[in-house]
């Protein structure tokens, strides 16, 4: 799947792009403003959703964790948001810069409406432009094994998979980074 750009030009809502299945959404960096959202958007997700994304089952997002989700540390990491057109929030992908390492850890999700509609490419595809022109080498995120949609969705993206030692539950996925990264336009077959 790949999302295709929109006919208008950005806005103070975002850049605008067209789903697959032809809806426009709007894609950001994330606002302070936005925890409201955030949490109205985590309570959207399925319990299994939930577990994948966080490792563990929460009942909602603290507005204390939706405030810190919000404001992001530019120096440190970015986060990204897709809007609808009533300015809900329905998907968020970031990361999080490891200096040490010259890479960045990820992280997305996408409301279950919106799943497999070129959601998640258009965010991941933003996530890696914008490490690739912080000059980090690699962007990398830790996926249950059982999560076979993020696993199969990372595979068709290019990432390399390796077993996380000591915790067989993990599979590690990684993007290796270029000055000017893109990602395969069509899936693998």
């Amino acid at each position: 799947p790949d999302s295709r750009p929109a006919t208008s030009a950005p806005t103070p809502r975002g850049d605008p792009f067209t789903t697959l299945d032809g809806q426009t959404l709007w894609l950001r960096p994330i606002r302070p403003d936005d925890a409201d959202a955030l949490r109205r958007g985590f309570a959207r997700l399925t319990p299994e959703q939930v577990r994948q994304r966080a490792f563990r089952r929460m009942a909602e997002l603290s507005v204390e964790a939706a405030e810190r989700l919000a404001t992001v540390d530019p120096a440190i990491g970015a986060a990204y948001v897709v809007t609808d057109a009533d300015g809900e929030v329905r998907a968020e992908a970031r990361l999080y810069v490891d200096a040490s390492h010259y890479g960045a850890e990820f992280a997305l999700v996408v409301d279950p409406s919106l799943t497999g509609r070129g959601v998640g490419r258009a965010l991941m595809q933003r996530l890696l432009a914008g490490a690739a022109a912080r000059g980090l080498r690699g962007l990398w995120g830790d996926v249950l094994t059982d999560n076979a949609v993020m696993l199969d969705f990372v595979r068709q993206l290019g990432a390399d998979r390796q077993a996380v030692p000591d915790d067989p539950g993990i599979v590690r996925v990684s993007f290796r980074l270029r000055e000017s990264h893109t990602i395969p336009t069509q899936p693998s077959p």
